[in-house]
């Protein structure tokens, strides 16, 4: 079980800083559509989108981990 602090305390970055992070192109973070399409994790705190990067590492795994193993993949 994770810990609430740890949670808590984890900063929320910006599409730029995010995709500047992970060398990801920041469309697919900016653009609402694409987010969904490939199901970026997010979160949204007023009109603004917010990301944790170890989510958005933990997601990019397991994608890497699916084409790996010959699933389907929309990215």
């Amino acid at each position: 079980m994770t810990d609430i602090n740890q949670i808590l305390n984890e900063r929320l970055v910006d599409a730029r800083e995010a995709a500047h992070c992970l060398n990801l192109p920041m469309y697919l973070l900016s653009h609402p559509k694409e987010r969904q399409r490939i199901g970026v994790p997010h979160y949204r705190v007023g009109k603004m989108v917010r990301f944790k990067v170890s989510e958005l590492m933990a997601w990019m795994q397991a994608k890497a981990e699916a084409e790996a193993k010959g699933e389907s993949s929309d990215a």
